[in-house]
């Protein structure tokens, strides 16, 4: 496509159910050629509207958006106006130069439809400008209708119905048989009981802390429990969860390290502690109670985390953060640091694993140097989790590589499903690491980390290496899911806005670890190593 041409828009409007869209095309002589399309931003449904006609420069664009979904409503999604002459990179439509136009086309009433037939059967379209880029979209919310009423949707209606009266049931039987156990069997002070609803064995922090204990020689003075599923929505056996019903009745400390429905239904004796070993350092993305008013967000009167007595943190800093989220007492929060941190101190334990991470990608052994891209996903949780592909352009990363003899990991959130599509004349030089679990083995290998809004920066910036963020989005994220305290001041450097800017950033090399330095002072109250110790000393044995 002609260079420096821009696709703007000027009006937008409906006639009844048919979305008109009017505008200009500027730097190219015959714009006649061009063709328009929708495209989904997270799963990439192409939708292609049914007229496109152009009087010299300007055009005008009509589709049906109660059919053009092969005859069907669109479905729910942001989508995105692009135009192509069928070579190189199709372009997307911006917003108008003045304000006042873009009011009117956002703000308008002719810009958006909202048709209600129902309360499970409902269309409704705005017309948008995405805060990062000025690209024209469509935000489309459909509820489909419920369909006919058939015997068999009578009876699915039904057996969900009773299914959800089985799991009320079900939690009143729970807290009863938990009251009966807590009542009757005497704890003697030395029980504790490791648990997680997303490991099917122990792991992470919980880890830390038991294998600790082992080597201090506890095990004389605790009995160690444990119960261990790889997800909330695993079916287990009726003995296997009366054993768990048993062992969190029963036990002195609780410690778990994730989210765990049926820990937070019963109300526990004051004696006990419930320690949540948290995964995530830091104070980073909005939680919890903080995205009110955001997708995501929990009920006002939620029983979830309030049973917790001791959650260890890595600052002050994720005091005040993780005490909002809960919505508990700061006093609950103990700043004594992250147990799995320890590693990042631990000289026997990162020359082992460094062996064994070249031996997983031996291209980053022959590498002067190796980038890892870790970025976070898009969307709410893991149901609709996406990330914007198109926003990295491997090939020219590929290159980039090849010229400095650098080797690029690219790790992408679990959430995300789609892999990344390695361009073979460069896989040699770069690896999708997405199968390998523990990135926190992989950041012994890094030199440059690239990332995004992910956590993962508080564990590498305990290496004192360079991390840049590309963070093309900022705006529209921080529209849906925000920063406990402004992006900027978060992280330690500057947002990268455009793929070529990041280029240049990795070229040039330049990086201000006088920004580290801070961000880790700000974060982690103690770097010694000696995070698991304190737990257990401060947590476990109560010592003060």
């Amino acid at each position: 496509m002609e260079d420096r041409m821009q696709i703007k828009i000027t009006r937008v409007y409906y006639k009844r159910i048919v979305l008109y869209i009017e505008g200009k095309v500027e730097g190219m002589e015959k714009p006649q050629g061009l063709q328009a399309r929708f495209v989904e931003e997270g799963s990439r449904r192409v939708l292609l509207p049914q007229h496109l006609d152009f009087q010299g420069k300007r055009f005008i664009l009509s589709m049906n958006v109660l059919s053009v979904n092969q005859e069907a409503p669109m479905e729910s999604g942001l989508y995105y106006l692009e135009f192509s002459d069928g070579s190189g990179s199709p372009l997307r439509v911006k917003g108008p130069e003045t304000e006042e136009v873009r009011q009117a086309l956002v703000g308008g009433q002719e810009a958006s439809l909202f048709i209600g037939a129902a309360p499970n059967n409902r269309f409704w379209a705005m017309s948008k400008f995405d805060l990062d880029t000025d690209e024209f979209y469509l935000d489309v919310e459909y509820a489909a209708p419920a369909g006919e009423i058939t015997w068999r949707v009578s009876l699915r209606k039904k057996i969900a119905k009773f299914q959800r009266w089985m799991s009320r049931k079900k939690k009143r039987l729970f807290v009863r048989y938990f009251n009966f156990f807590s009542k009757h069997v005497k704890r003697t002070g030395n029980k504790i009981f490791f648990c997680s609803a997303s490991r099917s064995r122990i792991g992470g922090n919980e880890q830390f802390i038991r294998d600790r204990m082992l080597e201090r020689g506890l095990d004389k003075k605790f009995v160690f429990r444990y119960d261990f599923v790889a997800s909330i929505n695993e079916r287990r056996s009726l003995r296997a969860f009366m054993r768990f019903g048993y062992y969190l009745a029963t036990s002195d400390i609780i410690v778990l390290d994730d989210y765990y429905p049926q820990v937070y239904l019963p109300d526990y004796p004051p004696d006990v502690k419930v320690i949540q070993a948290w995964h995530a350092c830091g104070a980073f993305k909005t939680v919890g109670l903080e995205r009110m008013g955001k997708p995501g967000a929990p009920e006002l009167n939620t029983r979830i985390h309030k049973c917790y007595t001791h959650i260890p943190v890595s600052s002050e800093l994720s005091v005040r953060h993780n005490a909002e989220a809960f919505g508990l007492d700061e006093s609950k929060f103990y700043p004594v640091g992250v147990p799995r941190t320890d590693i990042f101190f631990d000289p026997d334990y990162i020359r082992r694993t460094k062996k064994k991470m070249y031996e997983a990608f031996p291209q980053a052994k022959k590498a002067k140097t190796v980038y890892l891209y870790a970025p976070t996903f898009r969307g709410i949780n893991a149901r609709d989790a996406y990330f914007p592909f198109q926003k990295v352009d491997f090939v020219k990363w590929g290159q980039f590589c090849k010229e400095t003899d650098a080797c690029l990991l690219v790790k992408m959130h679990p959430f995300v499903r789609e892999s990344v599509e390695i361009p073979p004349e460069y896989a040699d030089y770069m690896i999708d690491a997405a199968s390998y679990r523990e990135v926190n083995d992989i950041l012994f290998i890094v030199d440059v980390l690239i990332t995004d809004y992910s956590s993962i920066i508080y564990e590498f910036s305990l290496l004192r290496r360079p991390m840049y963020f590309y963070a093309f989005d900022q705006k529209m994220y921080e529209a849906t899911r925000d920063f406990y305290e402004p992006y900027e001041k978060t992280i330690p450097g500057q947002p990268i806005k455009s793929f070529d800017e990041l280029m240049d950033t990795l070229r040039e090399g330049k990086f201000d670890y006088q920004w580290l330095d801070s961000f880790v002072r700000k974060n982690f109250t103690y770097t010694d190593g000696k995070a698991t110790d304190r737990v257990i000393d401060q947590i476990i044995l109560g010592k003060k």
